[in-house]
């Protein structure tokens, strides 16, 4: 265990302890934190369906923090440091409002980082190339750019919604998904993939998406209180019928507690960042 932390686990904590300093950094430039804090969720959610479609669709690369045994899990743990680091410093170049020279520079400090991370071992490409990383960073800061110029001054209903849904998406895969992953008492099952924990990640994106436009549609809309009751009500059949089938594993007796973290933790997560994202 010691020896892994000082071989794996301390690059991603400093690349986590940077990502850290970035994000105080901007905080301090802008004039509406509460906004840029949610909207860096935004990025990072946005970010991670990104990386999921290189990882898990077109298997580019992995990571290995050693953080937890399970080999799949403990490389998403590694693209959480990552994608929380270069979405940080994307929305710094935004905010900052940066010229194009300094989006070359940080992408040149990111390709370096990748081929370090190669090197240490503790980072593997299958078929990507670490100039991909540079370009990919150039690419992914400019489109950072314009959504946020796009968000913050914005009544366009899509820009919004999109902003809300990515940033629900990421914080909910933080506290509520995550932790209950960790405990082991609610597990997903797609049967998209053998892997256990490569399924329960593919088949919560999927989760994640009915899920939360049903409810981000359901908080926006204007229907009667009690419509909505009814609506919700409708959402813990249906993963009551899920469960059943076996598409949801749940710790037995925990049926009621955990689908209320889901249902009613993704809720009030909606209407926070919806306020926060509100100009």
């Amino acid at each position: 265990m010691y020896s892994t932390f000082w071989g794996n686990t301390i690059w991603f904590v400093l690349l986590f302890v940077t990502s850290i300093i970035t994000i105080v950094f901007l905080l301090y430039k802008t004039n509406n934190r509460k906004f840029a804090l949610a909207f860096l969720f935004s990025i990072i959610g946005f970010s991670f369906i990104l990386e999921a479609f290189l990882v898990l669709g077109f298997h580019a690369y992995t990571y290995y923090p050693k953080i937890v045994p399970d080999a799949f899990l403990d490389a998403v743990f590694g693209n959480y440091f990552s994608q929380i680091s270069v979405s940080s410093t994307a929305l710094m170049l935004a905010i900052c409002n940066l010229s194009y020279i300094w989006y070359g520079i940080f992408g040149l400090i990111y390709f370096l980082i990748d081929l370090l991370f190669a090197r240490l071992g503790i980072y593997q490409h299958f078929w990507y190339k670490s100039y991909y990383t540079f370009f990919g960073f150039i690419l992914f800061s400019w489109l950072t750019k314009k959504w946020y110029e796009a968000a913050k001054n914005s009544t366009n209903r899509f820009i919004n919604y999109t902003s809300l849904y990515f940033s629900v998406a990421s914080i909910s895969t933080f506290t509520i998904f995550l932790g209950q992953r960790l405990l082991g008492i609610q597990l997903l099952k797609g049967h998209l993939f053998a892997d256990t924990a490569k399924d329960n990640t593919s088949t919560d994106f999927v989760y994640q998406f009915i899920v939360l436009n049903f409810l981000i549609i359901l908080y926006k809309s204007k229907l009667h209180r009690g419509v909505k009751i009814f609506a919700f009500s409708g959402l813990f059949i249906a993963q009551y019928f899920a469960y059943s089938a076996g598409f949801i594993d749940i710790t037995k007796g925990l049926f009621f507690t955990v689908t209320s973290l889901d249902l009613i933790g993704c809720y009030c997560l909606i209407a926070v960042f919806n306020y926060l994202l509100s100009r």
